[in-house]
């Protein structure tokens, strides 16, 4: 890779848990000579985490008033269409919005993470890979998108989606696709999942890398309860949860990210262990008898390898998916919506029944062998270095 430039384009979603994989390749690719740029949806936020990385970092261009569809298909082309797929113009002004980049740059590839409109004009121009937990690297080896759960949707509306992006690309005198998933296909697909949490499990023919970051090993379950709690102080319902953490008190400790302001010393009151910083997981896991949080991958691949009964409290369909798919296995329960009682509920649950505490840690003991013979970061560059080669 030496003297070549990999842009890495993150587009859609919110948080910081896109940045693990980009990372990691940005911080090999950079090892073997590449010279690394990001166009990142939060270029402002993420500085501090990929300072290590030492690159330049520039704002994506996103589409900004995402809006789903009336009628859904209930597979990928849903987002595609919420974020500036609705229109041959609206796709045309990402697309180019995104040309400019990649003439500021000048990337022989460009590594998409959740990032469709830098897809989009990747397509016919400079190679792309995409990478991704299993939500945002659907499977796109059919004509089109499969649905997000067995059974349900109707794949036969993506077909308008096709259309419109044949009619983008056309207005500016490029090829165009000749099925919806083409321009997701890429010179690499890498798919940073547990098997048993990709939402395309059911559908899925293309290997499973498993997580590209590390995860905790795998720990018995405390006798003792405590619960380790991950939100968000900008949650809609923080104020429930910080009153149902008041009401366990000192059995929970928990992580908020961003501000909680004066909430932080109300719970501390009532005996809650608040960290100000987000804590290793690998230290905090192996104390706790059991996890809540919102679902997102890093957490949850995180207390899933660790072998922690996980109640979930979805924002959103991605993470309502891997709650889905913990409870599935026996090991994780799906709180929606966020309700005290029934929080108080999931947590007498996860901490007295068996078969749960079994199942997560039966699922643990799974990871932990997968990851064994897993190389996610090792599979992703060697795959990288054949597009060059």
């Amino acid at each position: 890779m030496n003297g070549k430039t990999l842009l890495f384009a993150w587009e859609l979603g919110e948080g910081l848990g896109h940045l693990p994989a980009l990372k990691a390749i940005a911080l090999a690719a950079k090892a073997e000579g590449a010279r690394v740029v990001f166009a990142l949806r939060d270029p402002v936020l993420t500085r501090a985490a990929l300072a290590e990385v030492e690159a330049q970092i520039l704002p994506a261009p996103f589409w900004p008033t995402p809006r789903l569809p009336t009628t859904l298909s209930g597979t990928h082309a849903d987002l595609l269409v919420a974020n500036g797929f609705s229109s041959a113009a609206n796709l045309r002004a990402l697309i180019e919005a995104w040309d400019q980049v990649f003439d500021l740059v000048k990337p022989d590839l460009v590594v998409c993470e959740h990032a469709p409109g830098a897809a989009m004009a990747a397509f016919g121009r400079i190679p792309a890979a995409f990478v991704g937990n299993g939500f945002v690297v659907p499977p796109a080896d059919a004509p089109e998108f499969p649905p997000f759960e067995p059974g349900r949707g109707e794949p036969m509306r993506q077909r308008p989606v096709l259309a419109v992006m044949q009619e983008a690309l056309f207005g500016l005198k490029r090829a165009a696709p000749k099925t919806i998933t083409e321009p997701f296909r890429g010179v690499f697909r890498g798919v940073y999942s547990f098997p048993p949490l990709d939402t395309y499990r059911h559908a899925r023919r293309e290997p499973v890398l498993g997580p590209i970051e590390a995860v905790p090993a795998l720990t018995p379950l405390p006798a003792k309860r405590r619960l380790f709690a991950y939100s968000a102080a900008d949650y809609a319902l923080i104020d429930a949860v910080v009153q149902a953490l008041m009401n366990v008190g000192p059995e929970a400790e928990a992580f908020f990210r961003g501000s909680l302001g004066a909430r932080a010393p109300v719970l501390t009151s009532r005996g809650v262990s608040v960290h100000e910083m987000a804590p290793a997981l690998a230290g905090v896991l192996p104390g706790v008898s059991a996890v809540f949080s919102h679902g997102g991958t890093g957490f949850t691949n995180a207390a899933f390898a660790a072998g922690r009964p996980h109640i979930v409290n979805p924002r959103h369909f991605e993470a309502t998916a891997t709650a889905r798919a913990l409870e599935a296995i026996g090991a994780g329960i799906c709180l929606v919506p966020f309700d005290a009682a029934k929080f108080r509920d999931a947590l007498s649950r996860v901490n007295e029944d068996g078969a749960m505490r079994a199942a997560a840690q039966k699922a643990g003991e799974a990871a932990q062998a997968f990851m064994k013979t897993a190389a996610p970061l090792e599979t992703t560059m060697a795959r990288l270095r054949a597009v060059f080669a």
